[in-house]
């Protein structure tokens, strides 16, 4: 193995697509194409894109986005607080956009552990020059806190409530339908009844032909949760046709009463941007089957629904993801543990 070189990139447009996605190798939300449309969802987070060279051999990557508003999980009062601060001195944050999955694509090992080290040193650097509060390795297994090459001045977190995914083991929905039990099969023929009989009308687009009102649904249910809206997804709404998805909308009488939006990448599929008014009986079940069947519609590998309401998702076959966690370093810290080690050299 010759001597690891990391090289900086400031846009996704500056690497050739057969670089980028063979770093990649495949896995979900991590394509050229997607991140050509997360620059353009995240146009106020600048994007700094490393790539580990073994000679010409492009063998691992990451992607960090300087970041002013992340909307972090905290009660209002705190969320405000740390706004004002991360107006000044915002996030680095290596994560695939709007997507949450992380962006450090490693190889396996042994060469895992040697790149580990390289890439995080040169992330590091951007850390400090762009003067950053916080360098954030964001939606990390358990296992890979666990890597043994990480740095010193690292902190392991769990920073969410875990998402939820099922592996796409089915030919068809009809098949996925038949493997459940009788009691699914029927929730399934309830849910689309009570849908019917409440005059629910569901429609696929490729771009979300009512804005303003898909918003305020998608509001809707970020109130219902206590959680912070999502600062991108105007954005995620209006370049909604730069991926590979499907707008979902359901209609009463006309009127636009939830919504939501499936995109995929790498044969893996992601549910996100969920809306809904107060009151639809049989909606988020609607939406819920929609997505499913978009799944096997378009040959999905791995399907991932999101956070919450993990019972219901649990009947539908999903499982909890273990990828809830981060490592963190703060501003301060990793200089003066540099420092400490560069001391200990000299000695």
């Amino acid at each position: 193995m010759s001597k690891l070189k990391v090289q900086t990139y400031h846009s996704i447009q500056e690497i050739a697509p057969e670089v980028w996605d063979q770093v990649a190798a495949g896995r979900g939300f991590q394509s050229h194409r997607w991140y050509t449309f997360g620059e353009r969802a995240m146009a106020d987070c600048p994007a700094t894109y490393l790539i580990a060279w073994d000679g010409e051999t492009p063998v691992a990557g990451a992607a960090l986005f300087k970041v002013h508003n992340e909307p972090l999980p905290l009660p209002k009062v705190a969320r405000r607080f740390m706004s004002s601060i991360l107006k000044r001195r915002p996030l680095l944050i290596c994560r695939s956009p709007l997507a949450d999955t992380s962006a450090l694509l490693l190889p396996g090992e042994p060469l895992r552990d040697e790149v580990l080290p390289v890439l995080v040193q040169k992330a590091q650097e951007e850390f400090k020059r762009q003067r950053c509060s916080f360098l954030v390795f964001d939606f990390l297994l358990t296992e890979q806190l666990r890597y043994p090459t990480w740095p010193p001045g690292y902190e392991a977190i769990t920073v969410s409530e875990p998402g939820t995914y099922m592996p796409v083991e089915w030919d068809s929905f009809q098949a996925y339908l038949e493997a459940g039990n009788k009691k699914d099969r029927q929730h399934y023929k309830r849910s689309l009844k009570e849908a019917e009989d409440n005059g629910l009308v569901l429609s696929k687009h490729k771009t979300v032909p009512d804005m303003d009102a898909a918003l305020t649904l998608i509001e809707n249910v970020s109130i219902w949760h206590g959680s912070a809206p999502n600062p991108w997804t105007r954005n995620l709404l209006e370049n909604f046709s730069m991926v590979d998805g499907t707008w979902l909308e359901i209609r009463k009488e006309d009127k636009l009463v939830g919504c939501g939006a499936v995109v995929r990448d790498n044969k893996f599929q992601l549910a996100t941007s969920l809306g809904l008014e107060d009151d639809v009986p049989g909606g988020y079940f609607l939406l819920l089957y929609a997505a499913l069947q978009e799944a096997f519609e378009h040959g999905v590998r791995l399907v991932r629904f999101g956070s919450g309401a993990y019972d219901v998702k649990r009947r539908l076959g999903f499982h909890l993801e273990d990828t809830n966690h981060a490592m963190i370093a703060m501003a301060g810290i990793t200089a003066r543990v540099n420092a400490a080690k560069q001391t200990d050299t000299t000695d």
